[in-house]
């Protein structure tokens, strides 16, 4: 099943064994490493029955990652922990720098962490980053490097510069030969669904999941997680890209890792034109299917969320932290996509989780959509 906006995966293999991705046994070190983190205050599981109601569903929940650990992003999960590691594997060393390339969340998160380890940060940015990520990257006290280059040109660059003067690069990209990190950080990112998961514990698991990919690393985190959780009894999983820059899938339906072009989409932290290898194992047969939605419906889901139903809360979500509801929304209400919705069996008694990936980032592009 296929369209330029959607692809239903026929690799997907529920009951045979996939390559490992993500070890099982990190879920539970992960769940033993945040734990015993003072400031991990759970993030908000909203139900929104005003929404779901309009909507034709049963319920939808909304998983908020718009303040997590004083943060407006999920990322800080995937980087602490793999500070955590790194520091199991080798000593800390205070003159250590630390570095990657970013479209702004991730480099904040790694700023962050490595103002709390006391080390230095470098942050390599692509050109088209605006001001406010860079602002806020700044005032974590990282030297911020705006490069003349796309998000996969600045990750060049920064690995070339690292290796030149002895940089760690925290990347949650991975390329050959650097693996071990990415899997680190994807493994941190599953802290929010087992959190999800005990915010939902009087009731059943979701029946399908909507979550956002821009290489594929909180995609791969849920659905591996969801896999170790549930097995073949987990839910129906769509992979959720912009429209712009749907690398997920279109790497599902060439059957093979592809780079698409790079178009510009408010969705910055989504605008990715290749995915990280690691995760091919997981798109190739884990994914049940694939969306891709444009800019103007992420707009308007950033408005509905602000604007709520009835009985629904006031979410604020940026342009990637909608990706996911937005891709519900088409799902359930665009006539070419009603196979999309067939398929997965969503409908008037199903259970859908959305994950708020991120706040207002740049609160700029948010005031402008929502005034």
């Amino acid at each position: 099943m296929t369209s330029s906006r959607y692809f239903s995966n026929p690799g997907n293999r529920r009951t045979t064994t996939r390559p490992v991705v993500i070890n099982p046994e990190e879920f539970d070190r992960v769940a033993t490493f945040y734990r015993r983190q003072p400031q991990n205050d759970p993030t908000p599981l909203y139900r929104l029955p005003g929404l779901a109601s309009v909507t034709g569903l049963g319920e939808i929940w909304l998983k908020d990652e718009s303040q997590r650990f004083d943060l407006p992003a999920f990322k800080i999960l995937g980087v602490l922990y793999a500070f955590e590691r790194i520091f199991e594997a080798q000593p800390k060393n205070s003159k250590l720098v630390v570095a990657c390339a970013s479209a702004g969340n991730h480099g904040r998160a790694v700023a962050r962490a490595a103002r709390m380890h006391g080390l230095s940060a470098k942050i390599y940015l692509p050109v088209s980053v605006a001001p406010a990520r860079i602002d806020a990257i700044v005032s974590e006290g990282a030297e911020v490097v705006v490069t003349d280059q796309g998000y996969e040109g600045s990750i060049r660059l920064v690995n070339t510069e690292a290796k030149r003067k002895g940089w760690q690069v925290v990347s949650d990209t991975a390329w050959g030969g650097y693996e071990t990190i990415p899997r680190w950080i994807m493994a941190g990112y599953s802290w929010l669904m087992e959190e999800a998961s005990l915010q939902w514990a009087s009731n059943k698991p979701p029946d399908a999941v909507f979550v956002q990919a821009g290489v594929g690393g909180l995609a791969c985190a849920v659905l591996t997680w969801l896999d170790w959780k549930y097995g073949s009894e987990r839910p129906y999983v769509i992979a959720c890209e912009p429209s712009a820059a749907p690398c997920l899938l279109e790497s599902a339906r060439a059957g093979q890792p592809v780079a698409v072009a790079d178009r510009d989409t408010m969705m910055a932290c989504l605008r990715c034109a290749e995915i990280s290898p690691v995760v091919w194992p997981v798109i190739e047969n884990g994914f049940d299917a694939f969306v891709a939605v444009d800019d103007k419906c992420v707009a308007d889901t950033i408005r509905q969320l602000a604007y709520p139903n009835a009985g629904d809360p006031t979410v604020v979500a940026g342009a990637c932290g909608a990706c996911g509801l937005a891709a519900l929304l088409a799902v359930m209400n665009d006539p070419s996509l009603r196979s999309v919705r067939e398929t997965a069996k969503i409908g008037p008694d199903s259970r859908v989780l959305v994950i708020n990936s991120e706040g207002a980032t740049d609160p700029e592009i948010y005031r402008s959509i929502v005034n």
